[in-house]
C-alpha cells in the first residue's frame, strides 16, 4: 500500500486515474474473497463437505479463465533442425503431393487462435492506461526523447522513439471524439486494441522504418513499451531538464510516476501473456520493462531476472538466433533484431555474473552476424545516406572514425562474451578437472580475442582536454577493460578458492580495477543524468574488487610477516575513495542503493580496524578466525555467499551503526 500511496501522489498527473487502474486487481481479489467466504458459509450451513465447497463459483472462475488462456494459445514459435516436424520439413519437397497436400510447415502457418474472450475489467483497465498516457502525453514524449538522446540504448533511441510515440499520439487522437470526456472513447479503443494485439504482423522486405513503426501502435506491446520508457526517463533524467520540458514537469513525483510505470508496464504484458501473443514488439517491452525493474528495484531483485528470463525464451521462439529467420526482412528490421538480440545476450551475462546464476542465451547457439557499428539515425536513415554510412565500415564492420558508440562496445561484449561463458562455467561447475590449465588457456583466448579488436579498443587513456565525443570513447574503453580484468578476477578467485594457493595476480588485478572505476566514476555527469551508470559499475565492478583488496588490507595488518610490495598506502587512500562514492555517488532511489551501504559500512569497519590500531596487533595471532574471516578472498560464488563464514560475520554486524569500530 506504501507503493500505492506514493505513485498516487504523482504531481499534476490525474491520481484518480492512477489509483482507479492500480486497485483494480485489489477490488478484484477483494471479491473473489468474499465470493468465497460466502460460498463457505453457504456449504457449512447446508451442512455440505468442504469438498463440495470447492467446487462453488471460485473453481468455476478459474477454470474459465484457463480456458481462455488455452483458447488463446500463441502456437509453437519458430522450430528447430531436432524438432518433431524437422524431418518432414526438410523433405518438403518430397512429400508434397496431390496425395499429402500439405506438410507440417503449412500446418504451423495456417494455426488460427480463437478471438480471445477479454473481460470487461480488462477493457476498463485498458482505457485507464490510455487515459493516464493521454492527459501528459506532450510531457512524456518529451522526456523520454531528452532521456535518450543523451544516452542512445541498444534498442531504444531517439529516431525510433519518435516514431512509436508519433504512432501513439496518433492513435489517441483519432479515438478521441468528445476531448470534455475521454474515457469512453478510450474504452473503445482498449476494446479494439485487445481485438487487434493477437493479429500476426506481416512485414515485407520493401517496408520502410516509418511505415513498419507508425504501423502497430493498436497493440499492449507498444503501450507496454511506452510506459516502461516514460518510466525510465522520469527516474533517471536529472532535475535540471525536468524543470525545462514542461510548465508541470517540476510538480511531478518523479519515483511515484515510475511506480506507476511499473504497474502499467506489468499490466500491458499480462494482457499480452492472456492473449496468446509472441510478437517482435513484445520482445521490446520485455527488455524496457527488466531495465525500469532494475532501475527501481537493483540489479539484484527476482523480479528483473524472471522477465530477463522470459525475454530469453521469447527469443528463441522467435528465432531471432538463427539467421535464416530474417533473410526476407527488411534491412533496417534486420539490424534492430539484432541490437536487440545481442543487447539481450549482454545483459544476460551481466546479470548472470551479477548473481552467480548460469545464463540463459548461449552464445554457442547465435547464428547471426553481429549488427553493423553505424548510428540509428544512419540505420533509419533513407537508403542513399545509409549505404554511404556502411561504406565507410572496415570489413569486419566496425565503424572508422575511431569512436566507441553503444552499438562499439555490445560488438565488443559479444565478442569477449565467449570468455564470459567459460569464466562462468567454472565458477559454477566444481567438478572441472586440470582447473590451471583450463584458467590459463581461457586467458590466453580472451587475450587474442582482444587483441584482434579494433585498437581504441585496446588503448587506454583518459585526458580531460579533449572533445565530449574523445571523453565519451575513453570512457566507454575503460568500460570495457573493466570487463576484461573482471574476467581475470573471477579466474583467481576460483584458483584461489579451490587450490589454496596464495595469488599476487588476484591483488595486482583488484588494485587495477578499482584504480580504473575511480576513474570512470570522477567523470561522471555533474548533473547527475548517469546516475544509473554510476550505481551499476560501482556495484558490479567495484564491490568485488574493493572487497578483495579490503580483506588482503586487514590480512596484511594481521600478518607478524607482513608483505612489504603491499601499496598500503595508495589501498587506503582509493578504498577511502570508493567508500565515499558508495556514499555520495549513488543516489538514495538507486535500485542497487541498499546492497552498495552496506559494502559501504564494512569497507569502512575495515579502514577503521587497519588505522585505529598499530599493524600486527588488530588481532593476536591466530585468534578466533570468526572475528573477520577470510573466506571473502576466495568464493566460489557470488562475492557475498551465504552459506560462508564471512556471510556470518557480516550478518553479526551492525549496519546502523555509524561511529568509527575503533574508537
Amino acid at each position: 500500500m506504501d507503493c500505492l500511496a506514493r505513485a498516487s501522489r504523482a504531481g499534476d498527473l490525474n491520481s484518480n486515474v492512477i489509483t482507479q487502474f492500480l486497485v483494480v486487481d485489489v477490488g478484484a481479489e477483494r471479491e473473489r474473497r468474499n465470493n468465497s467466504c460466502s460460498s463457505k458459509s453457504n456449504s457449512q450451513g447446508n451442512g455440505s463437505s468442504k469438498h463440495a465447497g470447492s467446487e462453488g463459483p471460485l473453481r468455476d472462475r478459474f477454470i474459465a479463465d484457463w480456458s481462455k488462456r488455452a483458447a488463446s494459445s500463441p502456437g509453437t514459435g519458430v522450430l528447430g533442425p531436432t524438432s518433431y516436424s524437422a524431418v518432414y520439413d526438410e523433405s518438403e519437397d518430397v512429400i508434397r503431393s496431390p496425395a499429402v497436400p500439405t506438410s507440417f510447415r503449412d500446418s504451423s502457418k495456417s494455426l488460427s487462435r480463437n478471438q480471445t474472450l477479454v473481460d470487461d475489467a480488462d477493457i476498463q483497465v485498458g482505457a485507464e492506461l490510455l487515459l493516464f498516457l493521454y492527459e501528459d502525453f506532450t510531457l512524456y514524449e518529451r522526456m523520454s526523447i531528452s532521456k535518450f538522446s543523451h544516452c542512445e540504448a541498444y534498442v531504444f533511441a531517439p529516431p525510433l522513439l519518435r516514431l512509436l510515440f508519433a504512432s501513439v499520439r496518433q492513435m489517441l487522437n483519432n479515438a478521441i471524439r468528445d476531448e470534455s470526456d475521454p474515457l469512453p472513447d478510450l474504452t473503445e479503443l482498449s476494446k479494439r486494441i485487445f481485438e487487434n494485439c493477437s493479429k500476426t504482423i506481416y512485414v515485407d522486405a520493401h517496408m520502410t522504418p516509418q511505415n513498419y513503426f507508425i504501423s502497430m501502435p493498436n497493440r499492449w506491446e507498444i503501450i507496454g513499451v511506452i510506459f516502461s520508457i516514460i518510466g525510465a526517463s522520469s527516474f533517471l533524467l536529472p532535475a535540471s531538464d525536468m524543470i525545462t520540458l514542461h510548465p508541470n514537469a517540476a510538480n511531478i513525483d518523479r519515483h511515484g510516476l515510475s511506480l506507476v510505470c511499473v504497474s502499467a508496464g506489468e499490466k500491458c504484458i499480462k494482457f499480452c501473456d492472456n492473449a496468446g501473443v509472441m510478437s517482435e514488439p513484445l520482445s521490446w517491452s520485455l527488455l524496457a520493462h527488466a531495465s525500469l525493474l532494475t532501475y527501481i528495484y537493483g540489479d539484484h531483485d527476482y523480479r528483473a531476472w524472471k522477465v530477463l528470463g522470459d525475454l530469453a525464451t521469447l527469443i528463441y521462439s522467435l528465432g531471432f538466433h538463427q539467421r535464416e529467420n530474417s533473410e526476407m526482412l527488411p534491412f533496417f528490421l534486420v539490424e534492430h533484431r539484432k541490437r536487440l538480440l545481442f543487447g539481450a545476450y549482454t545483459v544476460d551475462k551481466e546479470l548472470a555474473t551479477f548473481l552467480g546464476r548460469p545464463p540463459r542465451i548461449s552464445r554457442r547457439h547465435i547464428d547471426v552476424d553481429l549488427p553493423l557499428d553505424i548510428t540509428y539515425n544512419e540505420l533509419l536513415a533513407e537508403p542513399e545516406i545509409r549505404d554511404a554510412a556502411i561504406a565507410q565500415l572496415d570489413q569486419e564492420g566496425w565503424n572508422t572514425q575511431g569512436t566507441v558508440s553503444k552499438t562499439t562496445l555490445v560488438r565488443a561484449l559479444y565478442k569477449m562474451g565467449q570468455v564470459r561463458e567459460l569464466v562462468l562455467e567454472l565458477s559454477l561447475n566444481s567438478r572441472l578437472e586440470d582447473l590451471e590449465k583450463r584458467i590459463i588457456d581461457i586467458t590466453n583466448l580472451a587475450a587474442e580475442i582482444r587483441s584482434q579488436l579494433p585498437p581504441r579498443l585496446r588503448t587506454l587513456g583518459y585526458n580531460n582536454d579533449v572533445t565530449p565525443w574523445e571523453s565519451e570513447t575513453n570512457l566507454m574503453t575503460l568500460c570495457f577493460h573493466l570487463e576484461c580484468l573482471y574476467n581475470e578476477l573471477i579466474m583467481q578467485r576460483i584458483l584461489i578458492k579451490r587450490t589454496g594457493h596464495e595469488s599476487h595476480k588476484l591483488r595486482s588485478i583488484a588494485r587495477e580495477m578499482l584504480k580504473a572505476l575511480l576513474l570512470v566514476n570522477g567523470s561522471r555527469a555533474p548533473d547527475g543524468r548517469d546516475n544509473n551508470t554510476v550505481a551499476w559499475n560501482t556495484s558490479f565492478y567495484g564491490l568485488p574488487s574493493a572487497g578483495v583488496l579490503a580483506i588482503e588490507l586487514l590480512r596484511q595488518c594481521q600478518s607478524t610477516q607482513p608483505d612489504p610490495t603491499f601499496p598500503r598506502s595508495e589501498i587506503i587512500q582509493n578504498l577511502s575513495r570508493f567508500a565515499g562514492d558508495l556514499e555520495y555517488a549513488i543516489v538514495r532511489e538507486a535500485g542497487n542503493y541498499e546492497i552498495c551501504q552496506q559494502a559501504r559500512k564494512l569497507i569502512r569497519s575495515i579502514l577503521d580496524r587497519v588505522l585505529s590500531a598499530p599493524q600486527a596487533s588488530l588481532i593476536p595471532a591466530r585468534a578466533e578466525v570468526s572475528s573477520m574471516p577470510i573466506e571473502w578472498l576466495g568464493s566460489d560464488d557470488i562475492w557475498l555467499n551465504q552459506d560462508s563464514e564471512f556471510m556470518r560475520w557480516i550478518n553479526n554486524f551492525d549496519w546502523n551503526q555509524e561511529e568509527p569500530i575503533g574508537e
